[in-house]
């Protein structure tokens, strides 16, 4: 029996055989899942300081603000009366409105940074010396020098303190300067200090010329600030515990302690030992003030006789950070709430910012602009991952989709905003747009393809290279100023001229309904023409297409309904379309067949009548064009002008896409959405969950991992290799040159 399987009489033995059949298929999904388990223990042993429980709950706060991030999905809880409990008992002992909460909320949170037993010493320090708060500032702050001066020294000095004080401020520093770097003290020396300091000669030579030192090292206003706190800490006659407690006070100011010593104590009254909690609660309660579900000033009638009603009445959710979400209209369990920023008194342009679904005590919400902005950025690591792909499929390794990107994008750019295409109307220049960054990519990807086709050059090493100086050129061509080549005078930072409206990717939601309903027929009319010959036998055959036309349109106004944020554009549509494209081409061509053929095993192509250099060229110029794509979409759908370092290794990461993908084209779409998640999710898990954004540059650095050396994973789920499996590492390993 094989390593890891059950024996055919195991009860188990059917789910084995099942998970041997499928596992195979899921290794990039478990190598995802894989690298977010491994994520726990960085939050546990960082966040969560070693306390499993906190750095479980930091996970979990973590991973579902990404998910809300990325996707806009979120389960969150309603308000309750557990969510007021504790304001509850607050109010019962102060008078509080809504002003009142927002400064016991502060002080309470402040609470939750200082030790409580410390918090104890300042209220007994408090009450025992009769100090104002400036004197016990001045005396804190003074309290370490007296220590490390000494309060002997400093009494010794006064005289002398006195003196110098009296002259100009310019005389005493030069004084200072010279007698403080003195080693020994000459007769003459001493005269002519004694003949503007007459206490001088009251010390010996070795005493007044410490003393010179320290003034000189200190400054004489200090000093004869610190002096005057030496009577008053005489008089006081503090221990050694009290010095070192004003010495705290001091620090956080002493209207600051007072202030802590009250909320500890108000906290106190009402049984609470939870500060944070409080400070919660009591934000919680003032948001709702601020949404206008409570109104009674008083705070204790309005959560006695408001509090059930507001809820019931209205839908309060639980945000994460203290924030809520409140929808005053709320009559059933769904709903919808718009933004009406744009122009109040129009409804016409209002757009949907949040979509809820109230489930018993929580509320299930969606987001349509988070994932907008996901769908944005996913676009261009799906295009860019199929580049990687192509050159997979032919046995090369494709690192210069940055190059090619930025190529491209250029190329796209110049015709976007050149005066010599300004002219045209958007039906005839958006597509020269896309055509000259397709060209600008390919031009740039076959030189590396002529060079391995024709003198054996490592592409690997050539498409870097080539990485460097695309880069550079383009920085160059936007930056250079004599002559000006490409660069925007008018601009405050390095960048091109915008490209022009007709050079722009139309947004969803500018598009009329019509062209969504025409775009479904058009497709159903395809669908049907294709299956004429089956239709003349069997109707039934219609209903796909049918489906599918129905299934575009319905699809163009989901996709204008998503567009919240006006930045979903149509190179979803071109993207889609390239996913496409690949697939066909490499599986239904004649020149795909060669491609792959030529990939999988070069001198077999050769022997059956391939041209090898002609397919490496082919495959190197067809990556580099939808790598040129990809750049030109984010050009003419995002940003409209080009910028130095602009894509920030979206190429790089077009190689993680792939392999993720498991360079199959119909996998992109998955692997890309799952990789512009990442991104655009880590922003929101670094505010709701205090997590760094680096820990989404970690995931992904392990998701990379496990799918290049997937022996891990392979071994960790106990998944079986298939002939695929190894047909991908041969052609993986073919690209570094084995």
């Amino acid at each position: 029996m094989a390593e890891g399987t059950l024996g055919s009489t195991s009860p188990l033995a059917p789910v084995a055989r099942g998970w041997q059949r499928i596992s195979p298929r899921l290794v990039p999904v478990l190598a995802v899942i894989t690298a977010f388990i491994i994520g726990i223990p960085f939050m546990i042993f960082t966040s969560g300081r070693g306390d499993v429980g906190a750095g479980l709950r930091i996970a979990g706060s973590a991973y579902s603000a990404l998910i809300e991030g990325a996707t806009g999905f979120v389960i969150n809880s309603n308000v309750s009366a557990d969510n007021i409990n504790l304001v509850v008992l607050l109010a019962e002992n102060n008078e509080l409105d809504p002003r009142g909460l927002n400064d016991l909320a502060r002080a309470s949170a402040e609470l939750t940074s200082v030790d409580p037993e410390q918090i104890r010493q300042y209220a007994t320090f408090l009450s025992q010396y009769e100090l104002t708060d400036e004197q016990i500032d001045e005396l804190g702050t003074r309290l370490p020098d007296i220590d490390r001066i000494g309060a002997d020294t400093l009494s010794a000095m006064q005289p002398l303190l006195n003196d110098l004080s009296a002259l100009e401020r310019s005389e005493v520093r030069g004084l200072t300067e010279d007698y403080g770097g003195m080693d020994t003290l000459s007769a003459e020396d001493r005269t002519a200090l004694e003949a503007v300091a007459p206490s001088a000669a009251d010390y010996s030579d070795e005493d007044l010329l410490r003393y010179m030192a320290i003034i000189n090292d200190e400054g004489i206003v200090a000093l004869e600030r610190t002096v005057e706190q030496i009577e008053t800490l005489n008089d006081l006659g503090l221990s050694a515990e009290d010095r070192a407690t004003l010495a705290q006070i001091a620090a956080v100011t002493a209207e600051d302690a007072r202030s802590l010593v009250a909320t500890q104590q108000t906290l106190d009254e009402a049984g609470i030992t939870n500060p944070a909690a409080a400070a919660e609660q009591l934000i919680t309660v003032r948001r709702m003030y601020d949404e206008g579900v409570l109104q009674e000033q008083d705070v204790k009638t309005a959560l006695a006789t408001e509090f059930d009603s507001a809820i019931r009445d209205n839908l309060v959710v639980q945000r994460p950070g203290n924030r809520l979400l409140v929808d005053t209209n709320f009559s059933n369990p769904f709903g919808i709430l718009y933004n009406t920023n744009n122009t109040p008194d129009e409804t016409s342009d209002d757009r949907p910012e949040t979509v809820y679904l109230k489930l018993g005590g929580s509320t299930f919400i969606f987001f349509p602009s988070n994932l907008e902005a996901t769908i944005v950025r996913a676009i261009p690591y799906i295009i860019a991952g199929l580049a990687v792909a192509l050159g997979f499929k032919a046995g090369l390794f494709n690192i210069g989709a940055e190059g090619q990107l930025y190529i491209g994008a250029t190329f796209a750019v110049w015709v976007g905003y050149s005066d010599i295409f300004s002219g045209l109307p958007a039906i005839l220049h958006l597509p020269l747009v896309i055509i000259a960054g397709l060209i600008g990519g390919a031009l740039w990807g076959a030189i590396p393809g002529i060079l391995k086709a024709y003198t054996g050059a490592h592409e690997v090493i050539n498409t870097i290279m080539l990485n460097f100086i695309a880069i550079l050129t383009v920085d160059w061509l936007i930056k250079s100023t004599d002559p000006v080549i490409m660069q925007d005078a008018a601009a405050s930072i390095p960048r091109t001229p915008f490209i022009t409206d007709s050079a722009r990717l139309p947004i969803f939601n500018q598009i009329a309904p019509i062209w969504f309903i025409l775009a479904g027929i058009v497709v159903m009319a395809v669908g049907l023409y294709a299956r004429r010959a089956q239709l003349q036998q069997n109707i039934r055959a219609a209903i796909r297409p049918v489906i599918y036309g129905l299934l575009v349109t319905l699809g163009g106004f989901v996709l204008s309904w998503l567009a919240v944020r006006n930045n979903l554009h149509t190179g979803l549509v071109i993207m889609i379309f390239a996913v496409w494209f690949t697939d066909w081409f490499l599986t239904r061509t004649t020149l795909g067949f060669e491609l792959r053929t030529v990939g999988a095993n070069p001198d077999a192509a050769r022997y059956s009548g391939m041209s090898v250099p002609r397919n490496i060229v082919l495959a190197m110029a067809l990556s580099g064009a939808l790598a040129g794509l990809a750049g030109t979409i984010q050009v003419s759908g995002v940003q409209y002008n080009m910028q130095p370092s602009f894509f920030a290794g979206l190429g790089f990461d077009a190689i993680a896409v792939a392999l993720l993908a498991r360079t199959n084209p119909r996998n992109m779409i998955a692997s890309g959405l799952l990789w512009g998640g990442l991104l655009t999710g880590a922003g929101l898990m670094q505010i709701n969950a205090n997590i760094s954004v680096d820990l989404v540059k970690i995931i992904q650095a392990l998701i990379i991992m496990f799918i290049a050396a997937d022996t891990i994973i392979r071994y960790l789920w106990r998944v079986p290799v298939t002939d695929t499996d190894g047909k991908l590492a041969s052609t993986f390993s073919k690209g570094w040159g084995s």
